[in-house]
Order: structure tokens, then C-alpha cells, then sequence
């Protein structure tokens, strides 16, 4: 089984009661579940999971009146390389981690609804503990899988 497959995005639904005419981020929480029977240690860059996902173009954002795709702020940015071990999450065999992210505010319309779905590649997943990822393994990702991620749809509303 492809352990990087094991991983389920999933985005908290139905958030509203926002004000269109708001400026402010929009936050969407995300959980990681991993359904594989060992932890599993990943590289969160441009993952749902990276600090900066909000503006790392990870998410899609869509009118779902008219299906029309929002576009939302984002940024490149040049990692360092090799990866760190802060650049590296754990998550348990048959367990989840917790994260909220903001969107950057993004132009809506008073009364309609907007679909959020996060989706992209998992760069490296490793079946082992944090502990056991090594500079050997961080140099050229030695023993990761990689993987497509794709989350649900979480609902946005706008009054």
C-alpha cells in the first residue's frame, strides 16, 4: 500500500456568518488523518500542513452558485534544501493532527456560498517515527513516497 495514500485531508464544512465586506482572513481548520497501521513522518512544505499554506496556493477557492474559480493571493517561495527536521510533522498510526490556516481575503459577494478544497502533493512520507528521519534520509528523501492529496469541500458563507 502506498502509505502516502493513507493520508486523509479533511476540511472543517459549513464556516458563516463571515461579512463580505471583510478584509480579514478567512480561517479553515484541517485535519491529517493517517488510516496506515505506523506513524508516518511528512515533509510539510506545500502541504496544507506548511505554515504558509494559506498563500501557497494549495487551496481552491470556488463560487458555488456559479462554479467560477476565486482567485486568491499567493507567493513562491525557495526552501532550503536539504529539509530540516522543524520542516517535518509526525502523525501516529490511526491518529490525526489538527491545524488552522488563513486564507487570505479573497473578493466574494454578500449571500453567496464558496467552496474551499485543499489539494496537491505530498512531497515525502516517510512509515517511521519522526525520530528515526535522519540526515540520510533529509538529503535527497531517501525512503519517502510521494502522493496527490486531495481534501473535501468545506462551505463558506458570506452575509
Amino acid at each position: 500500500m502506498d502509505h502516502a495514500l493513507s493520508l486523509q485531508v479533511t476540511l472543517a464544512s459549513d464556516v458563516s456568518n463571515l461579512q463580505a465586506s471583510s478584509s480579514f482572513p478567512v480561517p479553515i481548520t484541517i485535519s491529517i488523518h493517517n488510516h496506515a497501521e505506523a506513524p508516518v513522518t511528512l515533509l510539510t512544505w506545500n502541504s496544507p500542513l506548511d505554515f504558509q499554506a494559506g498563500v501557497l496556493g494549495v487551496f481552491e477557492v470556488c463560487d458555488t452558485g456559479n462554479g467560477q474559480a476565486i482567485p486568491i493571493d499567493t507567493i513562491k517561495v525557495s526552501r532550503k534544501l536539504p529539509a530540516t527536521p522543524a520542516d517535518l510533522v509526525e502523525i501516529p498510526a490511526g491518529q490525526a493532527i489538527d491545524r488552522t490556516v488563513k486564507l487570505p481575503a479573497f473578493e466574494c459577494e454578500e449571500g453567496h456560498e464558496y467552496s474551499i478544497r485543499a489539494q496537491g502533493i505530498w512531497h515525502a512520507v516517510w512509515e517511521m517515527p519522526l525520530t528515526d528521519v535522519t540526515e540520510y534520509h533529509l538529503a535527497d528523501l531517501t525512503g519517502a513516497t510521494r502522493g496527490e492529496f486531495q481534501s473535501n469541500f468545506a462551505r463558506v458563507k458570506f452575509n
